[in-house]
């Protein structure tokens, strides 16, 4: 059976770096290798591994992935259409203006990866921990949606929240502009109001005070 590195190779020998109907479990791809401009389709991985890929403009197309480590890897301007990841880790990923369309990720670890300028369109996080990850500037449209996913310090600037439920997110220590643009019509439950307090400066007593 071919390696995932044999597709690749093979791919880019014929000068088409389209790959289809992979199967792979449990495999590595070099940090070294360039998978830049790579058209994924139909490829199930499981547990394989591309830490400090290059991936950028890669485009994956009705892929599932899972428990794959996608950490540093450079995905920048990545394209993700009906595409799943599943208990992926994607830590400290680059993922700036990368486009995900109808693509869910679950229970996904994005801890400190950059998703400036990302765009989400019919597209959800579920369960993802995105502490401390950069947010910023990042478009959900279409029934985006955020859910379970820990949004702990995450930098959220110039990210238009208007519409979404992050009700079932932890939004403590969020980072937002001066003039809190980012929050408003944004949906949250009562329990987190205070943690919204904080940043407009208002400092909230205990009742015992």
């Amino acid at each position: 059976m071919d390696t995932l590195i044999d597709a690749f190779e093979r791919a880019r020998n014929a000068d088409d770096l389209y790959v289809e109907g992979i199967q792979a479990t449990g495999q590595q791809v070099d940090q070294l290798a360039d998978l830049s401009f790579f058209e994924l389709h139909g490829v199930e991985l499981e547990h394989c591994s591309f830490v400090g890929a290059s991936m950028a403009k890669v485009s994956l197309y009705d892929c599932t992935l899972v428990g794959c480590d996608l950490s540093n890897a450079n995905l920048e301007q990545a394209y993700f259409a009906r595409t799943r990841l599943v208990g992926c880790k994607l830590e400290g990923a680059q993922l700036h203006k990368a486009f995900f369309r109808s693509t869910r990720l679950t229970d996904c670890m994005c801890r400190y990866a950059n998703l400036g300028e990302a765009k989400l369109e019919g597209s959800s996080l579920t369960g993802c921990d995105l502490r401390e990850s950069f947010v910023n500037e990042v478009r959900f449209v279409r029934g985006a949606r955020l859910e379970h996913c820990n949004l702990e310090r995450a930098d959220l600037f110039g990210t238009r929240l208007r519409g979404m439920d992050v009700s079932t997110c932890n939004i403590a220590g969020i980072m937002v502009g001066d003039n809190h643009l980012e929050l408003q019509g944004m949906r949250i439950s009562p329990d987190q109001a205070v943690d919204l307090v904080g940043l407009l400066g208002v400092k909230v007593l205990d009742a015992d005070v």
